[in-house]
């Protein structure tokens, strides 16, 4: 009998897209699928160290770019629209020829539009059936526009909850759902193991772990930012880059330690030995998070609508507390973390068998 194949392919806009498809693509290994990875960039580099048995494909990403002012962001965006619509385009065509050659059994897009084939079940991953935007009018067309381009895939597959205290929030709850199959699959995490996890204080305990990753400049400019103000608090600290590709970033000081990027279960350890976690609170690495139960001091990406939303909905909730970066003091958010008293949601975890029902249930 002929091994079912399955085609992957993470959205490139910063890591975590990529991060949140290894549970997933590690789980149709388990069913016995061959995973293959269309990607490039860093978030190739991210997948082949967790999947060294999936077979890689080279697809450029769309290579969006932020601006250093929040204020002209939505306005740079728009002006990559053109560029954005002849990336999905590309990725269309691309696995239409791809298709003849591998003939897959199924095609997983996580946030990419042109990554489905009309003949071959396809799936689209998303928490953005809400999307966030500056203005009520461009929410309320994307919507529209969203639920009229997912009849393209047979299912819509979402890494959160139903229901209202989810951790996505109005994100995955927009007045009328996509008219295809929807599967809420669970919180996706590629660090969280069961026999790791410990809220007991441990040895070589760190005052903060600064998470970086994201679009340029912003992810430069954060991370600078960060960098110093820890060094100059002088508590002992450790930052990830989010730099897969650049192994002759590290530094070394006194205090501080910066790592251009950590494996999977070394980042684990890195979070288990924080105090705090300083992150953009992008929803993976939300996600990524919850099981360790950390207090979270979320700095969303300036004019970043999604994480900004996601920062005060989960600082409402006690999950966290969250800072405009524009007027960030470490030294008194680390104080303000300490005062605070953190909730944290539960744990709802992504499962194997979870998807091998879904999977039957669209008869694959």
């Amino acid at each position: 009998m002929k091994q079912r194949t399955v085609c992957i392919s993470p959205l490139d806009w910063g890591l975590g897209h990529a991060t949140r498809c290894i549970p997933i693509a590690l789980s149709f290994q388990e069913l016995g699928y061959q995973v293959y990875i269309a990607t490039d960039g860093p978030q190739e580099a991210i997948l082949k160290e967790a999947l060294p048995n999936a077979i890689f494909l080279k697809l450029k990403g769309y290579h969006i770019h932020y601006t250093k002012q929040k204020s002209f962001l939505f306005f740079s965006l728009l002006m990559q629209v053109p560029k954005i619509i002849a990336h999905i385009t590309g990725e269309y065509f691309w696995l239409k020829t791809t298709q003849k050659k591998y003939n897959f059994d199924l095609i997983v897009s996580d946030n990419r539009f042109g990554f489905f084939h009309k003949k071959i079940p396809s799936v689209f991953i998303t928490h953005q059936l809400n999307l966030q935007t500056p203005f009520t009018w461009t929410s309320s067309l994307y919507q529209i526009l969203l639920s009229n381009w997912l009849q393209h895939f047979k299912a819509c597959w979402i890494p959160d909850t139903e229901g209202i205290l989810n951790l996505s929030g109005a994100l995955t709850r927009p007045k009328h759902k996509p008219r295809i199959a929807i599967w809420y699959m669970g919180y996706l995490s590629r660090l969280y193991k069961k026999e790791t996890i410990t809220n007991e204080p441990g040895e070589n305990e760190i005052e903060f772990l600064g998470i970086v990753s994201g679009p340029e400049p912003q992810r430069t400019l954060f991370e600078n930012e960060i960098w110093k103000a820890g060094n100059e608090v002088g508590v002992p600290f450790v930052m990830i880059a989010g730099l897969p590709n650049e192994k002759l970033y590290n530094k070394i000081t006194p205090t501080g330690a910066l790592y251009h990027h950590l494996a999977g279960m070394e980042l684990a350890a890195q979070i288990q030995r924080a105090k705090y976690i300083i992150c953009r609170g992008g929803y993976t690495s939300l996600m990524e998070l919850i099981p360790f139960q950390k207090k979270l001091i979320l700095v969303p990406t300036p004019g970043q609508t999604e994480q900004m939303y996601l920062a005060k909905y989960w600082s409402d909730q006690n999950w966290a507390i969250s800072f405009d970066q524009s007027t960030f003091n470490l030294a008194a958010a680390l104080k303000q973390a300490a005062n605070k008293h953190y909730v944290w949601p539960h744990h709802y975890e992504f499962s194997t068998n979870a998807l091998a029902a879904t999977l039957n249930a669209l008869h694959l």
